[in-house]
C-alpha cells in the first residue's frame, strides 16, 4: 500500500494534477480533448478570486485531488466567497489505496477543514455525478439544494442578423459592475459580475469561445447576454451561459434574446437552453416568451459553511446562472 502525502497545492504540482486529471476524466470518453496547463493556469492561477486545491501524492506523483473554484460574491449585501466544487479525483490505480471512505474522502476532509466554517467560504457547492453525490452525502455533509430545472427552445426560424441597437462586447469595462449593482438589489447572494470576473470567466478563457451581446446607452449597459454552442447537456445546443438583465428593461431583454437566437441559427443548433431560479421574474418571462420548462437529472447540491444560511434560503435568493458551471 502506497503512503499518501495529503497537503495544499504547492508550486510545481500542476503537471502532475493535469496528468492524473487526464488519465481519470479521459477514461472511456470518446474523443476526449486533454486539459491544457494553460487551461489550468487559467482556472487555478488566475482566478481573480484566488484558489483553493487539496492534493496526495505518493512515490512523487499527484494521485487525487479536492479542488474549488472561488467565486467573489455578495452576500446579504456584504462580501464574502463562495466555492464550486469541480475536479474531484482519484487515480484509478489507487482507488483502493485506503480503506473506506477512500483517499478522496482522506483528501477532502483536511480540504473542508482549511476552507469551510465560520469566516471562510461561506458555501462549497456543485452539480455533482452520482457516484460523487453518494460520497459526498455519507462523508462530506452534501445537501441537495434543488433539483435543477432547464428552459429549453427550438431557435425557430427567423434572421440570423444581430438586431439593430445590439453589439458584441470585446471586453467589459466598469460598466459592468454598474449594470451588476442595479440587477442585484433583489438578490441574497449572486457572484460579483465586474470585470474581473466577466473577463476571466469569458474573454480570457483558453478553452471556450463565446457570443458576447449587449445594450448600451451611451457609455452604460443596459444589459448583456452570454452565448455559446456546446455538446452538452444536450447536443448541439445553443446556451445562454449568462443573462444580466434589469427586469423593467424588456426594450433591452427582446434586443438582446433576438440576438442570441439569431446567433444560434447561425451556429445551426437544434435547440437553445437557458437556467433560471425559480423565484426570478425571469423564470416566468422566458416561459411567456416560448421557452418550456422541463425537469433534469441535475442536482445543484451544497456543504453550508455559514450558520446563517440553509437550503431554503439558497433556493429563494441566490441568483445564479450557467456561468456557475465551470464545464459551461
Amino acid at each position: 500500500m502506497s503512503e499518501y502525502d495529503i497537503r495544499p497545492y504547492r508550486a510545481g504540482d500542476e503537471q502532475g494534477i493535469l496528468d492524473t486529471f487526464n488519465v481519470v476524466f479521459g477514461e472511456g470518453v470518446e474523443n476526449y480533448a486533454p486539459r491544457t496547463l494553460e487551461e489550468w493556469r487559467w482556472a487555478f492561477e488566475r482566478n481573480p478570486a484566488g484558489r483553493r486545491v487539496w492534493v496526495a501524492e505518493a512515490d512523487g506523483a499527484i494521485v487525487a485531488q479536492c479542488a474549488a473554484l472561488p467565486y467573489r460574491v455578495h452576500l446579504d449585501d456584504a462580501r464574502a466567497t463562495i466555492t464550486q466544487g469541480v475536479d474531484s479525483m482519484v487515480h484509478p490505480d489507487h482507488r483502493r489505496g485506503l480503506r473506506r471512505p477512500g483517499l478522496f474522502v482522506a483528501t477532502a476532509q483536511p480540504f473542508f477543514r482549511e476552507f469551510g466554517g465560520l469566516g471562510k467560504d461561506a458555501l462549497h457547492y456543485g452539480w455533482p455525478v452520482e457516484p460523487a453525490w453518494r460520497i459526498g452525502r455519507t462523508f462530506l455533509g452534501y445537501e441537495i439544494i434543488t433539483t435543477q430545472n432547464i428552459h429549453f427552445r427550438a431557435p425557430g426560424p427567423g434572421s440570423r442578423d444581430l438586431p439593430m441597437g445590439v453589439e458584441r462586447i470585446e471586453r467589459f469595462d466598469d460598466a459592468a459592475e454598474r449594470l451588476y449593482d442595479r440587477c442585484r438589489t433583489q438578490w441574497g447572494m449572486s457572484v460579483v459580475r465586474d470585470a474581473a470576473y466577466l473577463n476571466w470567466r469569458f474573454i480570457d478563457n483558453p478553452r471556450y469561445d463565446y457570443h458576447v451581446f449587449c445594450v448600451r446607452d451611451g457609455a452604460e449597459l443596459r444589459g448583456y447576454a452570454v452565448f455559446r454552442t456546446a455538446d452538452s447537456p444536450r447536443p448541439n445546443s445553443g446556451l445562454v451561459v449568462d443573462w444580466l438583465v434589469p427586469p423593467d428593461d424588456p426594450e433591452a431583454a427582446t434586443l438582446l434574446r433576438e440576438a442570441f437566437l439569431a446567433q444560434a441559427r447561425t451556429d445551426g443548433a437544434e435547440a437553445v437552453l437557458a437556467v433560471f431560479p425559480e423565484w426570478s421574474p425571469w423564470f416566468q418571462r422566458f416561459q411567456e416568451w416560448g421557452w418550456v420548462v422541463y425537469g433534469s437529472d441535475y442536482l445543484l447540491i451544497g456543504i453550508i459553511q455559514s450558520p446563517r444560511y440553509d437550503t431554503w434560503w439558497l433556493r429563494e435568493r441566490w441568483w445564479y446562472q450557467l456561468a456557475e458551471l465551470d464545464a459551461i
